[in-house]
């Protein structure tokens, strides 16, 4: 930032001063997909995650979700569950925009005129008491079919099928699988 002029003769000097620039820093969260961009352009979060702005500039961020994603909302110097955010950059800042995977709703249901439950891994499911629950889109949900007392299990409908007493949905759409129970014969 220093300059000497000998003084020889008349002379002129000019000094050129550039705008500072600060970054701007876009992470991903969660477990679905989605791209981020901005304007002024720069950031276009599929790619280029950062990029540097002039000091001061506002930078509308813009979120959009990938296929079987929603947009959860932004943290950092964003916030709030709208997809455009403005930042303005007057320091380095990070910001994460968060995209979950859509939820897919698996029921079940019992039929017969024996008695049973079902049970889901992961949990959710406890068809007792609990007979819907929601997964992430894509996710594999194992049934398990427990007889009770003086019943025997008789095999699946709607999503799954056979006669074995577990059964695994992949979530990829709204589902439902039927269990059927017996009353055991006495002879």
């Amino acid at each position: 930032p220093t300059c000497t002029v000998t003084m020889d003769q008349a002379r002129s000097v000019q000094a050129g001063f550039a705008i500072g620039q600060r970054s701007l820093t876009v992470t991903r969260s969660a477990s679905g997909t989605g791209t981020v961009t901005s304007s002024p352009s720069g950031i276009n979060c599929a790619s280029t995650c950062s990029a540097n702005f002039d000091y001061g500039t506002e930078v509308t961020l813009t979120a959009t979700p990938g296929a079987n994603s929603d947009f959860g909302g932004w943290s950092g110097p964003c916030f709030g569950s709208g997809t455009t955010c403005t930042v303005t950059l007057n320091q380095a800042r990070t910001v994460d925009a968060a995209f979950p995977l859509q939820k897919r709703t698996l029921s079940v249901s019992r039929d017969g005129n024996g008695a049973g439950s079902i049970s889901s891994a992961p949990a959710g499911i406890d068809c007792g008491t609990t007979c819907t629950a929601d997964y992430d889109h894509g996710a594999l949900v194992t049934l398990t079919a427990a007889p009770g007392a003086a019943s025997d299990f008789a095999g699946w409908g709607g999503a799954c099928s056979g006669t074995g007493t577990t059964c695994t949905v992949s979530m990829t759409q709204a589902r439902s699988a039927t269990a059927r129970f017996t009353l055991q014969k006495r002879s």
